[in-house]
């Protein structure tokens, strides 16, 4: 990254983007009223799309956009969804469904086992007040399972009252059938309430997959079926490789703990202040202020914490970028305002970045990155950026989709509608 440019823009950073049962089979489903069927192998792919059929949308879900939109079709909040293959996963606070998406139908739901600590009628209903988070893809081959998690009330029984549980579901993701169900306790604050802090599910490695409860970090190892362990007031900031990287609630410092053991791998030197957050399969950032108040944006390596960048500046909302990987080899980076894009590499070397004064080129707003493609829009309308070059790859892709594979795009309606649908790749 150009720290001179840096400077110009004041760029911030921060980043985008028990057992109680086993193969249960999820609740079928009836379509939208308005689903088209189409059969999956009569469509092509594209890998990744660069045009869309924006003439008939597939509608989804209330749940697939809830509290996540604005009115003005803007994206508050991550969208709750796992887009895989021909499969739409939309994670809700009560249940977790599957989505066809040749059809829009939805093709099973499966719940928490104890009654959920809130249901869609009951939370915050602005925008920003719904807490799902996207599930997560664990796994290879026969062992991929789509993973979430569920804040929940164990009934009472006799003198014992009714307390909070926290279930970590996980699905087969080739047959949408339960493979896994694991109980497990929130964190000591909400050990003596019912629980409103929904749990997250952040990343995994094989079968262990590692999750935010209440102030709490977790791994539960799916096979075992069993939590294996667990660093109290620790933030977890992102997963990548073979640890979780994460922040003590009580000093400024960033640890990798090893997702098997929860053993400390490396620890970053005291800060003023330090939050990390996903870069790649290989670097984490970090941004915060040194005990000098400095502020910085770093790419650390998530095998040994070395520092591969950083810059810094002495204003304090100098940094706040968000990151997101597309998948292969490319991070892409942009800052708060939407005023500055960047991009690097899995090595941490910076590749680009716009605004280009020379070029006469601005930012785009991104929205996402797939497989070598940056999607978003300017002023001009939606736009397809290269992710290793920056350059423009598609000028009039038809929509600014949220989430994309080789299949379809989950897009706010050009038409500013609301919600979100499901449009076809067509090139």
């Amino acid at each position: 990254m150009r720290k001179a440019n840096l400077g110009v823009f004041g760029v911030s950073l921060g980043v985008l983007a028990a057992t109680i049962g086993c193969g249960t089979a999820p609740e079928a489903q009836q379509p939208p009223a308005q689903a088209t069927a189409s059969a999956p192998s009569e469509r092509p792919t594209f890998d990744p799309p660069r045009t869309f059929d924006v003439s008939d949308p597939i509608p989804l879900p209330d749940s697939a956009s809830l509290s996540k939109i604005n009115l003005g079709g803007q994206r508050v909040e991550p969208l709750p969804l796992l887009l895989d293959g021909n499969r739409l996963w939309i994670s809700s606070v009560d249940r977790l469904e599957i989505v066809d998406i040749t059809s829009g139908m939805v093709t099973g739901t499966l719940r928490p086992a104890h009654q959920p600590a809130l249901s869609p009628s009951t939370q915050n209903p602005f925008v920003g007040g719904n807490p799902a988070q996207p599930p997560i893809l664990a796994g290879t081959g026969a062992q991929r399972r789509v993973v979430t998690a569920f804040a929940a009330t164990a009934p009472g029984k006799g003198t014992t009252p009714p307390r909070p549980v926290i279930e970590i579901l996980a699905v087969d993701a080739g047959t949408g059938r339960e493979a896994q169900r694991v109980e497990i306790e929130p964190s000591d604050e909400d050990q003596h309430e019912l629980t409103r802090k929904h749990p997250v599910v952040i990343g995994a490695s094989g079968p262990v997959v590692v999750a935010q409860v209440g102030t709490d970090t977790v791994a539960v190892n799916l096979d075992d079926r069993r939590e294996i362990w667990r660093r109290p007031d620790f933030a977890l900031g992102a997963v990548a490789g073979n640890v979780a990287v994460g922040t003590d609630a009580k000093a400024a410092v960033a640890r990798a703990l090893a997702i098997e053991s929860g053993a400390e791998r490396w620890r970053t030197e005291p800060a003023g202040t330090i939050t990390i957050k996903p870069g790649s399969p290989k670097i984490v950032t970090a941004t915060g202020a040194s005990q000098g108040r400095k502020q910085f944006f770093r790419l650390l390596d998530t095998a040994t914490g070395r520092m591969l960048d950083e810059s810094t500046a002495t204003s304090s909302t100098a940094y706040n970028i968000t990151c997101l990987h597309d998948g292969r080899s490319v991070t892409i980076c942009q800052d708060q305002r939407q005023d500055w894009t960047g991009a690097f590499d899995d090595s941490g070397k910076w590749l680009w970045e716009l605004p280009g004064k020379k070029a006469n080129r601005v930012a785009p707003t991104v929205t996402t990155a797939w497989h070598g493609a940056v999607y978003g829009r300017t002023a001009n309308g939606p736009v397809i950026l290269d992710a290793r070059t920056g350059e423009d790859r598609e000028t009039a892709p038809g929509l600014t989709p949220w989430l994309v594979n080789e299949h379809a795009a989950i897009a706010s309606p050009p038409d500013a509608s609301g919600g979100v649908k499901l449009y076809r790749a067509t090139g």
